[in-house]
């Protein structure tokens, strides 16, 4: 039997591989007794070094398969077979959110009511006790009926009031760097305020086409999340409604107590077109087990009444982008660790041990999380690992040369990382199909076409870097070149 043909429980047939990461594959199967076909999540136990993963494998089918909400993706079992851990879900059709935005920016409607399921979802799992962590458009997929589902609780938190963490290590950073609320990128322990910071950051996408903060790096983006102000929604998606976009500036405050009161005062914000009220002690701590407790939700419905539409502010691009001093100072500290590594790797000797890291980056797929922890730079003098050894485009005064060039330099450095092992066939061969894509465009000399073609390009390489097929070790070579790519499309678009 090969490996698309392993039949777990007797029952589950597990057929195409739909999405992989660190903590293991999700599988399309059919389970061969109610004859459906089902989502099927593994870990292959073997391959966790201490109890950690197998620990957060169990605990995702135990509180996922405790909620019963239909915004919540359905668990239908869960076990173990040998050395395989498994998860066996409702599988959805698509697409999901990260799928559509590919097609561009979402319907206004569209967008309110996925962002009301959304934070009808989180307000059910809040309630619980249960913080995701990980909201991003593509753990957000639509079901049969028409409505989203919200995926992957694999590395939700379990709020306790003695504050410890469970199942995550304090001071390791787990969420997408597009949608990593302030306090999250400090490693420290979040509340169910970090989810509805990244609900803004999905509503913002949905809205703009693109999340609020972009940038160069994971790093890059994360001291964006902390530091720089919130872009003008109205200015790049006109017809957003008002209240729409001061909700999505609320809920992408830099501090936590500036954020809306809870899940529920979104819906309820949606649902009456009104802005909701802040309370500074919103959290979703519970007193004793949280998977025993049912009850009402932190905040009262009715605790924080909505507030009626303030006037616009006279700056609204800044709106919410006052960060306490603390949060820049600690976000700035938790760069620092994680450039670290790649400082020393372009200045230590070859014969020098590699600098560890001091934090974790973790990013996820959809349905699936991938952890992903910035290597050790190599200490073989043959394979460059530093991205200031990386070749870069001749200068020209030419827009399409300059672009031409640029392209050329980032193609070249992908079949050099293919053909030292850093990169996959399957990851460079991505990369490849949407350069040629930008390279006949550019031939082609149609603007329209190559800006289409860089955002494509760009897609696929954020999407390799958070589904881990782009490793650490590539996307250092690789991220100053894509960047300068960028610049030149940018200079000849414009």
């Amino acid at each position: 039997m090969t490996t698309e043909q392993r039949r777990l429980a007797g029952r589950y047939v597990l057929e195409d591989r739909i999405g992989r990461g660190g903590m293991g594959e999700v599988w399309r199967a059919t389970d061969t007794v109610l004859g459906r076909s089902v989502a099927v999540k593994t870990i292959d136990l073997r391959s966790v070094p201490d109890e950690s993963g197998a620990a957060r494998f169990e605990r995702e089918a135990q509180v996922t398969a405790g909620m019963s909400h239909p915004g919540i993706v359905t668990v239908h079992d869960s076990g173990v077979e040998d050395d395989m851990a498994y998860l066996v879900m409702e599988l959805l059709p698509g697409p999901s959110l990260a799928e559509r935005l590919r097609d561009g920016p979402l319907p206004v409607a569209e967008v309110e009511e996925v962002g009301r399921e959304v934070a009808a979802a989180l307000d059910a799992a809040h309630a619980r006790g249960l913080v995701h962590r990980d909201i991003k458009p593509g753990n957000i997929v639509y079901a049969d009926d028409g409505r989203v589902r919200v995926l992957d609780f694999g590395i939700t938190q379990l709020a306790e009031s003695s504050g410890s963490q469970v199942l995550t290590a304090t001071h390791t950073v787990m969420g997408t760097a597009e949608y990593l609320a302030p306090e999250q990128a400090l490693g420290g322990r979040v509340d169910g305020r970090a989810d509805l910071y990244a609900l803004g950051c999905v509503l913002f996408a949905l809205l703009a086409g693109r999340p609020p903060f972009r940038g160069p790096t994971p790093v890059a983006t994360m001291m964006m999340h902390g530091s720089d102000p919130v872009p003008d929604l109205r200015e790049l998606r006109p017809d957003t409604p008002e209240w729409l976009a001061t909700l999505v500036g609320s809920l992408l405050a830099k501090d936590p107590d500036d954020r809306p009161a809870g899940a529920a005062s979104v819906v309820r914000s949606i649902e009456s077109h009104e802005v909701p009220g802040v309370a500074a002690a919103t959290t979703v701590l519970l007193q004793g087990d949280p998977t025993q407790r049912t009850g009402a939700a932190a905040v009262p419905p009715d605790a924080v009444p909505p507030t009626t539409l303030p006037p616009p502010p006279a700056e609204p691009q800044r709106r919410g982008s006052a960060a306490p001093m603390w949060l820049l100072a600690a976000l700035a500290v938790a760069a620092v660790g994680l450039l670290g590594w790649w400082v020393l790797s372009s200045t230590s000797d070859p014969q020098d041990p590699a600098p560890a890291s001091t934090s974790t980056v973790t990013t996820t797929a959809s349905s699936e999380q991938t952890t992903t922890e910035p290597a050790p730079t190599s200490t073989s003098p043959t394979t460059a690992q530093s991205p200031t050894t990386a070749p870069s485009p001749t200068p020209t005064e030419n827009p399409t040369e300059a672009a031409a060039q640029a392209l050329s330099a980032f193609s070249d450095e992908v079949g050099a990382l293919e053909r030292d092992k850093t990169l996959d066939k399957d990851a460079a061969k991505k990369l490849d199909d949407d350069a040629r894509d930008l390279d006949k465009a550019l031939r082609e000399e149609d603007p329209g076409k190559v800006t289409d073609a860089m955002a494509t390009l760009t897609d696929t390489y954020d999407s390799g870097v958070q589904d881990g097929s782009i490793p650490p070790e590539a996307s250092t070579r690789l991220d100053s070149l894509l960047s300068s790519l960028q610049s030149a499309v940018d200079d000849y678009a414009g």
